[in-house]
Formats: structure tokens, sequence, C-alpha cells
């Protein structure tokens, strides 16, 4: 399993290299406990080569999915590891569960805070970049249906964006980047509570604050929609109390895959991996967007991509994150996104590493598209 979120990725440039533009992105797909997720992050900087510095509990071999695989890893004294890329660009992906980083209140509302209130010793917190501020960084979180959003907040300058199932921030020439994202988990189907996460006890903090690190106000609530940031200096506003639509048991949900008389298709190099980003091809946006003309419809009720076939599990992340390119891909071309679901491809000894399956409910819609 991936180390927490709340493990901070520090980013430094080698200092015989010449400063470029560093840009970032996170993806974390929560699960439904509100505590389980799946996290996905890319840096890209035309550097030649990168450092990245994983803190005292994370380690390598947590990751499901590193990008180049070629880098060397140091242990450091604070029982922190240094991972070298011969490239300015690599990506990660792993699974774990919050801890400590999450605050659970009355009525199932959790509050997330992505900095531990410490300031190192040279001034960093939060998600930063050495020596340059990142010239682009996105923050994504994917919420399953039984989660809705209460309030969010950075302390840096950006735009939030709340669309569907998605909540995202994105800043322009930032650095020391901290969230405070406030959630409620409604219980499931067949469920009357939400399920605790087991989470292992997170290790004490070797860095020494800068200045005692002040206490944080609960985030400001806004409108669920494009929103400027807050800082987290601004006056707490009271939250408002849950609405009797909150509280009403959830909806069942759409019927499922098996017993909707669901087909499948399957795709051949329609997304692949550059430099551990996955990308649309252009055969792909093509065969795609007839894809989404069929599935663009009232009537779909779920929609699952199996992301390409792998030979090494530790390859299970780049099929998950083509899985999840795909489904931006079809989101983006009108098929509702709430309907749609992403897995991992198959672990096989021959697996070819290039054909994504498609399962569709109703199976007829796939009646009125050809891949051809």
């Amino acid at each position: 399993m991936w180390s927490r979120l709340t493990a901070m990725l520090v980013l430094a440039v080698c200092a015989t290299q010449a400063l470029a533009a560093v840009e970032r992105e996170d993806i974390i797909v929560l699960g439904a406990d509100g505590l389980h997720f799946t996290s996905y992050k890319t840096l890209r900087s035309d550097l030649a080569e990168r450092v990245l510095y994983l803190g005292p509990d994370e380690a390598p071999g947590d990751a499901v999915f590193i990008v180049p695989a070629d880098y060397e890893s140091t242990p450091l004294d604070d029982g922190g590891t240094r991972l070298h890329f011969k490239s300015g660009s690599f990506a990660l992906m792993n699974t774990g569960a919050f801890d400590a980083e999450v605050e659970r209140n009355d009525n199932n509302v959790y509050v997330f805070n992505s900095w531990d209130g410490v300031t190192r010793e040279d001034g960093h917190l939060g998600k930063w970049n050495a020596p340059d501020d990142f010239a682009s960084f996105s923050y994504t979180w994917v919420l399953p249906r039984n989660i809705d959003i209460l309030a969010y907040e950075a302390n840096r300058q950006g735009t939030w964006e709340k669309r569907e199932n998605t909540l995202n921030w994105t800043g322009k020439q930032v650095n020391d980047i901290a969230f405070t994202i406030r959630y409620r988990v409604n219980p499931t189907q067949g469920s009357t509570t939400v399920a605790e996460a087991p989470a292992a006890k997170r290790r004490p903090s070797t860095a020494q604050p800068a200045q005692p690190p002040r206490a944080r106000p609960n985030p400001a609530p806004v409108q669920l929609e494009t929103a400027p940031s807050r800082s987290f200096d601004n006056t707490p506003v009271q939250l408002p109390e849950p609405s009797a639509e909150s509280e009403a048991p959830s909806q069942p949900p759409t019927a499922t895959v098996a017993d909707a008389s669901s087909r499948s298709v399957e795709l051949m190099n329609v997304v692949e991996l550059d430099n551990g980003r996955p990308q649309v091809t252009g055969e792909g946006q093509r065969v795609l967007r007839r894809l989404a003309g069929a599935l663009a419809s009232d009537r779909v009720q779920q929609v699952i991509i199996h992301g390409p076939s792998f030979t090494d599990s530790r390859d299970t992340g780049g099929s998950v994150a083509q899985a999840a390119r795909v489904s931006d891909f079809l989101a983006a071309h009108g098929v509702p996104d709430d309907k749609i679901d992403i897995r991992a491809g198959e672990r096989a000894d021959d697996a070819d590493g290039q054909r994504v399956q498609i399962s569709v409910a109703p199976g007829v819609l796939l009646d009125e598209f050809s891949p051809n």
C-alpha cells in the first residue's frame, strides 16, 4: 500500500541544472468510507534530472507505480528516502488510508487537512517545490456517490471548481500549499453506519517547526461551484446545519452491469503512457468520440473501464491511470461521469498492455457504436 496523503513530497532541483517551469498534478480517488484512497501524482519539468524526497513513513516499495523505473533510491538518516530520477518528469501512484489528517465530527462529517501545521526549518510547508515555485499546481478529488463536499479552502490564491463528483483546485506560480476539505460520508445501501478504515499509527515528525504552528480555523463554507481560494487566516464562518435531503437515506443505486444485460467492447491503442502520463492517442480520440456519441444518453446505467493488462504488478497503477484518462475523455464528450467506474486491467504473463475493455449497461447502446 502507498503511504498516506499527508506524507509530503519534497521536490528539489539539482543545483547544476538550469531552472525550469515545474507543473504538478495530484489526483485523489476517494473510497466510499471517506478514508481509503488511490492517489496519482505527476510532475513535469524540462530539467535533465530531479530528486524526490519521501517522508519517514513512505518507501519506494509502497508504491504501486513509479515512472521512470530506473530511479536510484537512497535511505536518509531521518528515516526518509531520496529518489533520484534521470529525468525532469516522473509519475507515482499509490493506495492508502487517511489517518491523523482527517478529523471525524458528528453526523459523519469529516475534516481533511493536508498540512499537519508544522513549518520546516527552511520555511517550507505543505506541498512545496525548491528553489522555484510551481508554475502550475492542480489538486483534484474524485468522489464516490455517497460523499457530499460541504466546504473547501486553500492557503494560496487559486481557483476551485466543483463539477459533479469532482473537486479541483488550480493555482499558478504557487508554493507551500495546504488544503482543508470538509465532507460528509453518507451510509451506502444496506449499511446504517460508515465503515471505519484501519489506520496505521503516524510516526512522529522529525522536523522541528521554525515557529509554533498556529491553530487553523474551520474552512469557510462556499458554494459548490467555481470559487476563489480562501486563506487559512480568514475568519471562520459557521457551517450550515445538514439539510433534510442530506440526512435522508441514500437512494438505491442504478442497476449494476450484472443485472442490466451488459455488453463489452475491446479497444486497441486508444491510450498510452507518455513519460508516465496517460494520454489518449490520435486514433483513440477518433474511436472514443464515436463511443461517447453512443453512450451520451440518459439510457446509460453503468460504464466500467478496465485499463490495459500488464505483466508486472508495479504496473497496476499505470493501468488504472490509463483507464481514468479514458474515463475523463468520455465524460468530457457527454457520457455522464457519475455512471463511469474505472478498474485496473488483468495481470497476465502474455499481457499486451494495449487493450482497454469497456463494459456498458444496457448493452444495446453498443449497437450504435463501431470502432472502425
